[in-house]
């Protein structure tokens, strides 16, 4: 009897702990859904080469300063500092993507991709 309620508890120890770690695996992996894109190829950007406009990219950096907010609070124009050389890049990021309000020093991993214009604008926005 006595073994019976020890293989019970240890069952059941064994469950919470399964059911745990499959809850953060899927926090983590449906937070970021943009994981297996390439990353922004920043040093290319930055010297004028055209990118693909259909093509997206992840961004993760610093937001370094927020430049402008748009007249009809749609898009915020930022600087974001890129973690793999500190290049100071401008972001659009629509107003309605991040969950909570931008601040200075925040880390940021954005679904990117440059527009027509040369623009890079966020698709995705996750604040870390």
């Amino acid at each position: 009897m006595r073994n019976q309620k020890n293989s019970l508890i240890w069952l059941a120890v064994v469950i919470g702990v399964a059911g745990a770690g499959a809850v953060v695996f899927n926090l983590t992996t449906r937070n970021d859904s943009f994981q297996k894109l390439p990353e922004f190829p920043v040093a290319e950007y930055r010297q004028g080469d055209p990118l693909w406009s259909n093509s997206h990219f992840r961004l993760v950096g610093t937001l370094d300063n927020i430049i402008l907010e748009s007249i009809n609070r749609e898009n915020y124009l930022v600087v974001i500092k890129a973690s793999d050389t500190g290049a100071p890049l401008p972001v659009i990021i629509p107003s309605n993507l991040p969950k909570s309000p931008l601040q200075r020093q925040q880390n940021l991993a954005l679904k990117v991709s440059v527009d027509s214009s040369g623009r890079i604008v966020a698709s995705e926005c996750r604040i870390d």
